[in-house]
This record gives C-alpha cells, structure tokens and sequence, in this order.
C-alpha cells in the first residue's frame, strides 16, 4: 500500500467512530471513506473522498468494495458489528483484505482478518499508535515474537511457494518449540529481531537430516528434487528470492 492510503477503507458508522476515522483520512488522503448517512455531514471536510450510504445499504456496499482490490479496511465498530459487515464477502485468508476494527472511544485497535497476510497485524499497531489506542493482536506467534513463516524473509524480496497443509504444519512446529530446519541456500536471512531457538540454520541441504526436523524451510528459487520432496512431503516450506524474480 502507498503512504498515501491508496488501497485502504475507513468504514464509519458512528459519531465517535468519524473522529478517528477524520484523524486517518488526513494521514492517509487516498483513502476511501465509506459512511453511514446519518454520521457523513461530520466528514464533509473529506468531500468527495467521503461515500455517505443508508445505513441498511452499507453491508453491500462494502461487498461491492471487497469485490476490487482492497488491501486493508479500518471499520470504525465493535469486532462484532464489523464481523457481521463482512463474514458475507470474505472468500480465503490469500484474497481478503487485512481487517482493522476500532472501537466507537478508540481505545482498541483489534487485528480481527488478516493478521499475516493481510496486514492487520501491522496496521493495528499502526492505527493504535496515530489514534493513542492500544493495539490488541492475537495471532499467538506475533504474541510470542516468533516469525511469521508465510512471511518469512518478505522485506527481502522472498516469495513463499508451499501449500497451506505445509504452512500450517511449519506455523505450529514453531509455535509448540519442534525443531524446524532453515536452509539458506539461495540466500541468508537477516531478521530484525533473534530468531527462535527452535530453528536450526544451515547453508547447505548435505548437513540436513530430514528426519530430525518438523518442518523445513528452504531458500532455493529451484525446486528441490524428486526425491528431496518425497522425502519431505508437507514438511517442506520453500523460499524463491528476489534474485529470481517473479
């Protein structure tokens, strides 16, 4: 998403919700602002930017948006209110958007869709820190500091090419402190923070024991033999690198 909120919806629906959404719009000016009707006149500073709907009628609108490229949505409602808005339209955790929900006094910002993939996570924190409200993130690997594996080496221009059975599997292996194995062949990683004690580094595939390893996660633009993902089957995580491009 770029700085200035392009890709970003600000759903209102109240009076306490329109000032916090105000206090976003100004940061991010191409961001779209769905509203309640009966609640638009306290954003007539944002002008066209501002889409004033019935409040019966916003369920759908917000599908129709859901329906074109949408990278987050902060919805200005209790989790429950923005849950009801939008557990019609969801399709997968891959095509959803990351999902914000802010409560009427703003002292939450909660991670409610989306939390890895989606953004949520980070645009929590980031909503929470502009609004001066606490972030909540639940995504039990954000709460213990350990990477996220979907994730894993992004900010370097990593792609991730495993199913979600291999994910998943991954995910958990780390969470519950199973030895994972990370095999940077193609490239190193360089988090900003330790990485867990759980996962082994190594340059080279040779000094792996697949055996010895809940998961696998592999930096290789190559896929790896026949044999190698028999041998691995959905413990395997690959990485394709920057270097390989798209």
């Amino acid at each position: 998403m770029s700085e200035a909120g392009a890709g970003l919806l600000l759903v209102v629906v109240s009076r306490g919700g329109a000032a916090g959404a105000a206090r976003l719009a100004v940061l991010w000016p191409g961001a779209e602002i769905l509203v309640t009707e009966r609640v638009a006149p306290l954003l007539a500073d944002h002008g066209e930017r501002c889409t004033p709907v019935a409040s019966g009628a916003l369920a759908e609108a917000l599908g129709e948006r859901l329906r074109s490229p949408l990278e987050q949505v902060i919805c200005f409602a209790s989790v429950g209110a923005c849950v009801r808005l939008l557990a019609p339209y969801l399709v997968d955790k891959t095509r959803d958007p990351g999902v914000v929900s802010v409560d009427d006094s703003a002292h939450f910002a909660v991670a409610v869709l989306g939390g890895h993939l989606g953004g949520a996570n980070a645009w929590a924190q980031r909503v929470a820190r502009e609004l001066g409200a606490t972030p909540v993130v639940t995504t039990a690997s954000d709460r213990r500091g350990l990477p996220a594996v979907d994730l894993l080496g992004r900010e370097q221009g990593w792609r991730v090419v495993a199913s979600t059975a291999a994910l998943r599997r991954a995910a958990a292996a780390l969470l519950h402190g199973e030895p994972v194995a990370l095999i940077e062949e193609a490239d190193t990683w360089r988090p900003a923070t330790p990485p867990p004690a759980n996962l082994y580094r190594f340059t080279k595939s040779h000094a792996l024991d697949p055996g010895a390893y809940s998961a696998v996660l592999w930096v290789r633009d190559e896929a790896p033999s026949a044999d190698w993902q028999a041998r691995l089957g959905d413990r395997l995580v690959r990485y394709r690198t920057a270097r390989r491009g798209p």
